[in-house]
């Protein structure tokens, strides 16, 4: 009692701000995910090399770690961690504790701060209070996670003393904070191309759970190293049990639960490319299986007989989404029979069922089953609807209250806009995801599981920050989380950029980001994939890239100045300065699209203006060099994308084992030997005309634009 009574006296009595001004000095503070309750006073706590942390139960020495690492990565000083077993002789230190201790509880309480309202049951192990005054800091939790997160909130409200100096300071405050949804989750695709390193997985769940984040989902068809179903996985990247149960491990203690998703009705071509499963396929070496051949359901016991036990947590997600072929092979006539959504909706009882000895709740995406709202109600009461939609809308409560009304839980999916493109499209995400965690909320979600995925197989995480950050706040933060507040907070709260406007990261991202709005102003989907890797040399490709042509100029702009601020304010950064990587190869891959647009329609031009004036051969020869010569366009796009190809390759290395690496470098193989072939066929042409006098037709070689 002794040294709880020195923990909170230490700090002194703090006036306490009025409820109004809680919100601007919460968006003052730029805290993601911002806090619900902050109230501001006079003074602040320096730290100096005398201050110590001090914690009174070792489960929380993690969280004073990360306190402490955050300290010394910008100040150089090492603070001490010890176990209270002693009231210290000096005032002036990080204290931790628990709300669950009488005598810290009875003395906030006598401060004004009310520690008995700290959300609802499902949400109160989550919470926490940070108390700051000149005297020293108490961060106090509900429970260890609680506590996790106030001191994550705490490293951010570590501010320089000074503008470039590395003294830090802490603001006199009294946060009060819990979640607005019990559970913040992440879906990552590991299944169709880039699988994970297992140190960049154990990254990602730091960074995550830096946010609180406490849920990680890993979308799983054939990578883990199957016994039983020894012919699918990559033998070279695949997780093995040790690797999942070390990793599990590693989760647990940054308050993460791993969720696995894996599936076992739709999306298993993996599985079903080989003939020994044919009997097992809905259509022949396709994607779904079937739910008429009672071998199916063997199937499933034995990949869920060795998955299943691996994952400790209280879920496990059975995918069920896009199976688009059901009804269409060996199902057609008992769908003909049932209906469709009968057929469908059984299979899931069936999984329930086979899923019962390991006392799992389920989760099923909810793309399928909400076609049917009518049947909704046969559905067991303790499976998790997981509604998604990826496109921004007003509203997604129509995807939503089907199952609320069939009596159903649900968590709510967006998603981070990260797929076929070369740079997410964070203006679509941000919306998307800020809707659907607001609708969520109203009506009880238990959470949100914000999703990225690799349709493209090409997808890098690092690129996926600002709208995974973004979801983490929205599902912390009450009702509809401000897009515009997540932007001004975020260059200090991810990266700890306290220069200038502290916008320098997001107006680079800002820059890349307005790529999509310009191409889809000429009628484009955005900065895809496919108008990357289109031939510029075929007729669709010309003409995609004509339409593109107008938006390109501005394109590049943005695409380089976001280049030069990434290279010049790097060492802005004081933490997670490695995402900037992905960035800046973003970037570059942008600029790289523009330049093959522009380059290939100056090129048409000025091969038709060679051959409509092939009666005066030194415009003729002018016009060929500006193509193809020492500085001539096609070595330069060719030199940018064989540039490209070893930035890429290096930005993969960064997260990814090498497997299936070379499906992707093997694109820029093709389009370098594509532009290395005109240049052949250039000097050709060249050839011919010193002879001849004349040229081959612009079509001949693929100029299509006059």
């Amino acid at each position: 009692m002794k040294i709880i009574k020195w923990i909170v006296g230490s700090l002194g009595f703090l006036s306490l701000a009025c409820s109004a001004q809680v919100t601007d000095a919460a968006r003052a503070l730029k805290i993601l995910p911002a806090p619900k309750e902050v109230r501001m006073a006079e003074g602040r706590l320096v730290i100096k090399p005398s201050t110590i942390i001090l914690i009174s139960n070792n489960e929380d020495r993690l969280a004073a770690e990360t306190l402490q690492k955050e300290i010394h990565d910008r100040t150089g000083l090492r603070l001490s961690i010890e176990s209270v077993t002693a009231a210290p002789k000096t005032p002036g230190h990080i204290s931790l504790g628990r709300l669950t201790d009488r005598g810290l509880r009875s003395y906030l309480e006598s401060q004004g701060v009310k520690v008995d309202e700290l959300g609802n049951r499902e949400v109160n192990d989550q919470a926490y209070v940070i108390r700051a005054t000149d005297s020293g800091v108490l961060v106090a939790g509900s429970t260890a996670q609680g506590l996790f997160y106030g001191v994550q909130t705490l490293r951010q409200l570590l501010r320089p003393e000074n503008r470039g100096q590395k003294a830090l300071a802490i603001p006199a405050l009294v946060i009060r904070d819990w979640p607005s949804m019990e559970w913040r989750g992440v879906s990552d695709d590991i299944s169709r191309g880039p699988i994970p390193t297992l140190d960049y997985l154990k990254t990602q769940i730091r960074t995550l759970a830096e946010y609180k984040i406490n849920l990680l989902g890993f979308n799983m068809e054939n990578v883990f190293d199957f016994q039983a179903q020894s012919l699918v996985a990559p033998k070279e990247a695949a997780l093995t049990p040790a690797e999942i149960k070390e990793l599990v491990a590693y989760a647990a203690r940054y308050y993460v639960t791993i969720l696995p998703e894996q599936q076992a009705f739709g999306h298993l071509h993996q599985f079903l490319k080989y003939e020994i499963y044919s009997d097992l396929a809905e259509t022949p070496h396709g994607h779904v299986l079937t739910p008429t051949n009672p071998k199916t359901y063997d199937f499933i016991r034995d990949v869920y007989g060795e998955v299943v036990p691996l994952f400790p947590g209280p879920f496990f997600h059975i995918g069920a989404d896009e199976t688009f072929e059901l009804g269409l092979g060996q199902t057609k006539a008992l769908a003909a029979q049932q209906g469709l959504g009968r057929v469908y909706l059984d299979h899931l009882q069936k999984m329930f069922e086979i899923m019962q000895p390991f006392h799992k709740q389920l989760m099923f995406w909810g793309d399928i089953a909400v076609k049917y709202p009518e049947l909704l109600t046969i559905l067991p009461k303790d499976m998790i609807a997981v509604p998604w939609e990826y496109n921004p809308q007003p509203s997604y409560e129509n995807i939503i209250t089907p199952y609320t009304n069939a009596g159903l839980r649900v968590i709510v999916s967006p998603g981070a806009g990260n797929w076929g493109v070369i740079w997410p499209d964070l203006d679509s995400a941000f919306a998307n995801i800020r809707n659907f965690a607001r609708d969520g909320q109203k009506h009880q979600a238990m959470g949100i599981l914000n999703t990225t995925w690799n349709d493209d197989g090409e997808s890098l995480i690092d690129m996926a920050w600002p709208a995974l950050i973004f979801g983490a706040a929205a599902g912390w933060q009450p009702g509809e989380s401000s897009i515009d507040d997540f932007k001004n907070s975020y260059d200090w709260a991810f990266y700890r950029n306290d220069g200038g406007e502290g916008r320098t990261f997001v107006d680079a991202i800002e820059n890349l980001d307005r790529s999509h709005a310009l191409l889809v102003a000429t009628k484009l989907h955005g900065t895809t994939d496919e108008l990357f890797w289109s031939d510029p040399f075929s007729e669709s490709g010309a003409n995609m890239s004509m339409q593109a042509l107008p938006a390109i100029h501005d394109l590049r702009l943005g695409a380089e100045r976001a280049a030069e601020s990434l290279q010049h304010n790097r060492t802005q950064a004081q933490l997670h300065a490695d995402t900037l990587d992905d960035m800046l190869l973003a970037a570059w891959h942008l600029d790289t699209l523009g330049m093959k647009i522009q380059f290939t329609s100056e090129i048409s031009h000025y091969y038709w203006d060679a051959y409509q004036n092939q009666t005066d051969p030194v415009r003729v020869q002018n016009d060929l060099d500006e193509i193809a010569d020492i500085n001539g366009r096609l070595e330069s796009l060719r030199d940018a994308i064989t540039e490209m190809r070893k930035a890429y390759k290096g930005g993969w290395g960064r997260e990814n084992n090498p497997y299936w690496l070379d499906n992707v470098l093997v694109r820029y193989d093709n389009l370098a030997s594509e532009v290395q072939a005109k240049i052949v066929a250039v000097q050709a042409a060249e050839r011919q005309f010193e002879s001849t006098k004349t040229l081959p037709a612009p079509e001949q070689l693929g100029f299509f634009l006059k």
